[in-house]
């Protein structure tokens, strides 16, 4: 804990004392901080703060991993893991810093939970530094859980991911008890419904309950537009989609389900803000049946000049780049959970036994409306998946969103449920329980070449398989 404690004070209290230095340069610090300097209630929002970033500094890679490996973005770029990623080879290594970082956030939490009772002592009961640690405890067993095959807890064996999911609702509900209202009291209560949202779509739990536990966040949040986020700043812990996007074209939205998505809405004259992109560079000749993979045929449209690197290509020299529009910033900040997915819970669970229609599209439709599009008719058919007739072999195309199918109920959660959620680390998990035609389909998103199977969900890391004397001969690991 000493270690840790030095770890997260440090910065804070050297910055402090070179502001209060002024222009004088002396060196002021006569080595480390002792443990004991930090027991003041002053430094408590500081230490807390240092748990949020601990969080937020793996949030942003842990959904760029994601959009690599699902069908949010295509990899257009040079990265050896962004080819292997996009067709869908991801291994016990790949899995390991991303493990590894929400565990550390998630402990991080705990421990600043600890010393807040140290130091504030019944205060702490009633404090919002302390309703955000478990808050951000939360999140972190929600995503080990959404994103890993299997899970493991204090040198444990392998477990079902619901348990992570169970962590995490029991965090929300003891940030809920120490603040009944207010920023965090919010999250905590979106926070609950996305864990009995996860309890349910495993098996193990009721989708009554995932529904209640979203309308009641709806209710008492009141603001369709409302979030609670991961926070990234201009000049320090930049948002990763926008460094590979916008100041690099690493990856792109050329044939994902986002480029679909709006340019059916932009012909339909209802452009989908939630699924914007910019065309930073075009094909010369758009005929072409397979415009991949030709060097010197995409030309610069203008749109892009002075945006980060203005780009009109991807870094791999070959494809146009179309970037997203969504993180447009180095400070952009990333939903945790929002009141969209909330609606869309809701909106799911009215699928489940007899199917209320009804119910159904108007959670869909009261979202659209906030981005000010037109309604969609009620589907009379539960149907299939995005792109279920299997043809990948140009990826998502505007054909596959104005068939009959389109209209049904499952292709229209498919497609809303994506766009509200886009490039926030949910569509593994998503693409993973419905089976998505996505993960067995032949061809890429980008390029021809077809793959057997790509990934539904991340293998237990070497690391914990290697140090675990508990995972010794564990199926997680292989």
């Amino acid at each position: 804990m000493k270690n840790w404690t030095r770890r997260a004070g440090l910065p804070a209290v050297a910055a402090f004392a070179v502001v209060l230095s002024g222009c004088d340069l002396e060196v002021l610090n006569p080595g480390a901080i002792q443990d004991a300097d930090l027991v003041t209630p002053e430094l408590m929002p500081v230490l807390v703060a240092g748990v949020s970033a601990e969080y937020n500094d793996v949030q942003d890679s842990y959904a760029f991993d994601i959009a690599r490996l699902s069908d949010e973005l295509a990899g257009t770029g040079s990265y050896g893991s962004t080819q292997d990623y996009r067709t869908g080879f991801f291994t016990d290594q790949d899995a390991e810093g991303n493990w590894e970082q929400m565990h550390e956030a998630a402990w991080a939490a705990d421990q600043a939970w600890q010393r807040l009772q140290q130091v504030l002592e019944g205060a702490a009961n009633s404090s919002p530094d302390a309703a955000r640690l478990f808050v951000l405890r939360g999140h972190a067993f929600n995503r080990l859980g959404e994103a890993y095959c299997r899970v493991v807890f204090d040198i444990g064996p392998s477990e079902d991911r619901s348990v992570a999911f169970t962590k995490a609702k029991a965090a929300f509900q003891q940030a809920l008890t120490i603040q009944p209202s207010g920023e965090w009291a919010n999250a905590a209560l979106m926070g609950i419904a996305q864990s009995e949202f996860l309890l349910a779509a495993v098996g193990a739990g009721s989708w009554a309950t995932a529904d209640a536990a979203a309308a009641t966040a709806i209710s008492t949040i009141n603001d369709i537009g409302y979030s609670d986020d991961a926070i990234y700043a201009q000049g320090a812990n930049s948002n990763l989609f926008w460094v590979e996007t916008w100041n690099r074209a690493e990856v792109g939205v050329y044939r994902t389900l986002a480029q679909a998505m709006r340019d059916q809405s932009v012909t339909d004259g209802d452009p989908d803000p939630r699924v914007a992109y910019t065309r930073c560079g075009e094909w010369n000749d758009l005929a072409s049946a397979y415009p991949d993979n030709i060097p010197g045929k995409v030309t610069p449209t203008g749109n892009c000049a002075g945006d980060g690197s203005g780009a009109h290509q991807g870094a791999d020299g070959d494809h146009a780049h179309y970037r997203q529009d969504i993180y447009d910033s180095q400070g952009s900040d990333i939903p945790r959970a929002s009141v969209a997915e909330m609606y869309m819970i809701r909106a799911e669970a009215a699928l489940q036994g007899t199917p209320d229609y009804a119910a159904f599209i108007g959670f869909i439709n009261d979202v659209r409306a906030h981005h000010g599009m037109d309604p969609l008719a009620t589907p009379s058919a539960m149907g299939m998946l995005n792109n279920s007739d299997g043809d990948w072999s140009t990826g998502y195309t505007v054909d596959d969103l104005t068939d009959a199918n389109a209209a049904t109920a499952y292709a229209i959660l498919d497609r809303e449920r994506y766009a509200n959620t886009w490039m926030q680390g949910k569509r593994l998990f998503d693409l993973e329980r419905w089976d998505h035609p996505f993960l067995t389909s032949q061809g890429w998103i980008t390029g021809s070449t077809s793959v057997n199977e790509r990934v539904a969900c991340w293998p237990m890391p070497r690391n914990e398989c290697q140090l675990n004397p508990n995972l010794q001969g564990d199926p997680a690991c292989g």
